[in-house]
C-alpha cells in the first residue's frame, strides 16, 4: 500500500509541475495583454524586481514584522475602495442582491432563482440581514465580507506557521494580503470571499489530524472539520473537494484505524450538519421557485459550459441548447431549455465536434485564462458597460473627492488606461506566486501534509477544467492551497523550514 501511496503521490507531484511550469509561463505573457512592452512603468517594475536582493530582504523583513500594520493598511485601503466606487454589485451578484432587498419584483427574483438555485443560499443570506436591518444591513453585510478577507490572512498565517514555522507563515501572509487584502473583491456581494475562513479552517484542521498521533485530538479536529466543511459547502459546493483531497489521501496512506476513526467523526456530523442546512433551506418561504422540468441549471448544464469556446460563454450555451426547444418558446424565460436530455444531446454535440487534438488545445486554452490574471479576473467596468448595476448609495457624496476619483481612476475600473499600473504591481506578485509553486513540486519531498495539499489544488484545478472555467475569478476558491504550497516553495529558497520537508512517510 505504501508503494502505491508514494507512487501515485510522485505522478501527481510531476503533473502538477507541468501545471506550475505553464503557469508561470502564461503568468508572465500575461503582462503583453495589460501593456506595451514599451511602457516605462513596465520597465521600472522589471529595474526594481531585479534589484538590490539586500533592499528587497529589507522591505520583506519589515513587512512581515510589521503585520498588524500591513492589516490596518488593508482595510483602511478597503474603505476607501467602497466608499469610492460607482459600481457596488454588478451581473449575478446584483440581480441576487436586488431581490434580497426587495428591489425587484417577487417574480423577477423567482424566475432568476428558479434558473439559478446555486444561488438561493447567497439570496437567504442576504435576505435575512435585509429582514433584520433593512437597507442598513448593506454595510453590515460589507463589514462581514471584509471579515472575511482579512481574518482569513490570519488564519493560513497562524495555521501555517504551527505546521510549516515562521518564515512559510509570512510568506503565505503576504502573498495573501498582495493579492486579496489590497484588492476591492470584498464588495462585490458574491460567494467568492465569504468561504475564505472557511477554506482556511478547513487546511488547518486537514493539517492538524494527518499530523496527530493522539486519539482525542483527531476526534476533536474531525468533529470541527466537518461543521466548517457544512458551512462551507453550504455557501459554496466546490469547497467540497478539500474534504475529498483529506479523506483520499488518508485511504491512499491505508492506515485504517486512524482512517476509520476520521470517517466516522467526519462522516455522520458532515451528513447531518449539511442534511439540517439544506433542510431548512428546502422549506424556506422567502422565495417561490417555480415548479417544472428543465427550468433550474444542473450540474451537468455547467459541463456543457464547460465545453465551450472560453469554458464560460454564456450565450453560446444558450444558443445550443435552444435548438432543441420549439422556436415559439424560445423567447420565454423559463422554456425548459435545461431539461436534462436536451444538455446531454447538447454535451455529446459539442463534444463531437472536438477532435482529440482540438479538446486537448481546448483544454490548454481554457487553463491559460483560468491561471492567467494577478488581479484575480476583477471585472469591474465603467457604469455605462455595465449590466444590471446597483450603485453605490455613497457615490452622492464621493463623486467629486480627489481621492476617490483617483481610486476609481487607477484601482477600480478596468475601462481606465491607468488601470494598468495597479494590474501590474499584482502580475508581478502573481508570478512570485507562481515561482512558488514550480519550486515547491521540483524541489521538495513527498509528505503527507504536501500529498494533501497537492491533492486539493490539483481537484479545484480539475473541476474548473470539466466543469464552469476559464476565469481566474474561480480560482478564488482554490487560492489559500494554492498560497500555501506557493509560500512552501518560496521559503525554500532560503531556508527550509525545520522537521516538515524531512518527515519520514509512515506506514
Amino acid at each position: 500500500m505504501m508503494q502505491i501511496y508514494q507512487k501515485t503521490f510522485k505522478v501527481l507531484q510531476i503533473i502538477l509541475l507541468l501545471i506550475a511550469v505553464h503557469w508561470l509561463v502564461v503568468a508572465i505573457t500575461q503582462i503583453s495583454t495589460i501593456t506595451s512592452w514599451s511602457d516605462p512603468f513596465l520597465w521600472i517594475l522589471v529595474l526594481l524586481s531585479i534589484g538590490s536582493v539586500k533592499w528587497w530582504k529589507q522591505c520583506y523583513v519589515f513587512l512581515v514584522n510589521h503585520k498588524r500594520l500591513i492589516t490596518l493598511v488593508a482595510v483602511a485601503l478597503q474603505v476607501l475602495f467602497l466608499i469610492s466606487s460607482e459600481l457596488l454589485i454588478r451581473r449575478d451578484a446584483a440581480v441576487v442582491f436586488q431581490g434580497a432587498f426587495r428591489i425587484i419584483s417577487d417574480q423577477s427574483i423567482s424566475n432568476y432563482l428558479t434558473r439559478n438555485p446555486n444561488n438561493l443560499s447567497l439570496f437567504l443570506y442576504e435576505r435575512f440581514f435585509y429582514n433584520m436591518f433593512g437597507f442598513s444591513s448593506l454595510w453590515i453585510l460589507q463589514g462581514v465580507n471584509m471579515l472575511c478577507t482579512n481574518a482569513t490572512a490570519w488564519i493560513l498565517y497562524r495555521g501555517t506557521s504551527r505546521h510549516f514555522g515562521s518564515q512559510v507563515g509570512n510568506a503565505i501572509f503576504i502573498l495573501y494580503v498582495g493579492l486579496l487584502g489590497f484588492s476591492p473583491y470584498f464588495y462585490s456581494m458574491y460567494t467568492d470571499i465569504l468561504p475564505l475562513p472557511f477554506i482556511a479552517l478547513q487546511l488547518i484542521f486537514a493539517l492538524d489530524i494527518l499530523a496527530s498521533h493522539d486519539r482525542v485530538q483527531v476526534v476533536k479536529k474531525s468533529l470541527l472539520l466537518a461543521g466548517i466543511s457544512a458551512l462551507a459547502i453550504v455557501i459554496r459546493p466546490t469547497t467540497f473537494i478539500v474534504l475529498i483531497a483529506f479523506l483520499m489521501t488518508l485511504l491512499f496512506k491505508g492506515n485504517w484505524k486512524k482512517t476509520g476513526l476520521v470517517f466516522l467523526h467526519i462522516g455522520i456530523p458532515f451528513v447531518l450538519a449539511v442534511g439540517s442546512l439544506n433542510w431548512f433551506i428546502d422549506r424556506q418561504e422567502e422565495v417561490t421557485l417555480i415548479e417544472g422540468q428543465g427550468l433550474a441549471k444542473g450540474p451537468l448544464l455547467f459541463v456543457n459550459l464547460g465545453l465551450t469556446s472560453t469554458g464560460h460563454d454564456q450565450e453560446d450555451m444558450k444558443e445550443g441548447l435552444l435548438q432543441y426547444i420549439e422556436p415559439e418558446k424560445r423567447s420565454e424565460y423559463n422554456n425548459g431549455m435545461f431539461l436534462r436530455e436536451n444538455v446531454v444531446k447538447e454535451i455529446k454535440r459539442r463534444l463531437g465536434q472536438y477532435t482529440l487534438f482540438s479538446f486537448v488545445n481546448h483544454l490548454i486554452e481554457k487553463q491559460e485564462l483560468t491561471v492567467s490574471e494577478g488581479t484575480l479576473g476583477w471585472p469591474y467596468r465603467d457604469i455605462d458597460n455595465e449590466k444590471t448595476p446597483v450603485l453605490n448609495p455613497l457615490y452622492r457624496y464621493t463623486k467629486h473627492w480627489g481621492i476617490s476619483s483617483w481610486i476609481r481612476k487607477y484601482f477600480l475600473s478596468i475601462d481606465k488606461s491607468e488601470y494598468r499600473y495597479y494590474a501590474l504591481v499584482k502580475q508581478f506578485l502573481w508570478i512570485v506566486m507562481a515561482v512558488g509553486l514550480v519550486l515547491v513540486f521540483l524541489r521538495f519531498k513527498l509528505s503527507d501534509s504536501l500529498n494533501f495539499l497537492s491533492l486539493a489544488v490539483f481537484g479545484g484545478l480539475l473541476f474548473l477544467l470539466i466543469f464552469e472555467g476559464g476565469k481566474t475569478r474561480y480560482l478564488i476558491q482554490f487560492l489559500p492551497q494554492v498560497l500555501i504550497l506557493a509560500g512552501l516553495g518560496l521559503t525554500g529558497l532560503t531556508k527550509k523550514p525545520k522537521g516538515f520537508w524531512k518527515e519520514e512517510l509512515e506506514g
